[in-house]
């Protein structure tokens, strides 16, 4: 999960994460911030309805999808 790449994004576009949010809401997702939130935290992982949704509203392309929500760790 890229956060920063996330909210620069979403503020790159000119939407804030609130109408962002609202958004998602009205097309039927259930995403309260606080759920928003422990995504960008990792603290619990993004649903992919919750995706698919954020990457409808934002716009995201699906390689920007790709770099934000899944990561590949090389160690």
């Amino acid at each position: 999960m890229n956060k920063d790449k996330l909210l620069g994004t979403i503020k790159s576009k000119g939407l804030t994460v609130t109408a962002v949010l609202k958004k998602v809401n009205d097309d039927g997702i259930n995403l309260a911030p606080s759920t928003f939130y422990k995504g960008l935290r990792d603290e619990r992982p993004f649903k992919t309805n919750e995706i698919k949704a954020l990457a409808k509203v934002i716009p995201l392309t699906r390689s920007e999808t790709m770099d934000i929500f899944f990561t590949i760790e090389v160690s």
